[in-house]
């Protein structure tokens, strides 16, 4: 049985917390502070804590109508790749969505998490596996359905 987080931005507004607001299984749930030291803070203290199979992490980002599945992340010059296969999770959503893979997380507060993450599970030779989507802004998603859309790809991984 895998153990998973899931983790999303404050805020009424973002769809990344309205996303985790949804959730309803048992999965750990992390709302990260929109403040790149308190964020890290939360998400290495989490881990210091538990042991996760699995990280999914979740931003909004503007103008864009696709779920975008991030890859790398960035710091300076230094990229990370995600440590998770996601092909399956790529295969699952566009049953429902339109996908865009992505090698740009961007450069504020998601990359940075998604960094910051990487380079923990890196440094201290972790077995967790860390990928981040960015979702649409919540005008351009139906963010309930997705949510229960994920929840299903996340039993179907937690029962294997």
């Amino acid at each position: 049985m895998s153990k998973i987080l899931i983790t999303g931005f404050i805020g009424n507004a973002n769809s990344s917390k309205i996303f985790l607001d949804n959730i309803k299984t048992g999965i750990d749930l992390l709302y990260l502070e929109n403040d790149f030291k308190i964020s890290e803070k939360q998400l290495t203290d989490k881990l210091q804590k538990n042991t996760y199979d699995i990280i999914f992490s979740f931003g909004q980002k503007p103008v864009i109508k696709s779920i975008y599945i991030e890859t790398i992340a960035a710091n300076g010059f230094e990229r990370l790749e995600t440590n998770y296969d996601y092909t399956g999770l790529k295969n699952y959503l566009e049953n429902y969505y339109k996908i865009k893979i992505s090698i740009n997380a961007g450069n504020y507060l998601c990359n940075n998490i998604y960094y910051k993450g990487l380079k923990n599970i890196y440094n201290n030779k972790l077995k967790t596996q860390m990928i981040f989507l960015h979702i649409p802004y919540l005008n351009n998603i139906d963010v309930k359905h997705f949510s229960k859309t994920m929840e299903k790809y996340i039993e179907g991984i937690i029962n294997r």
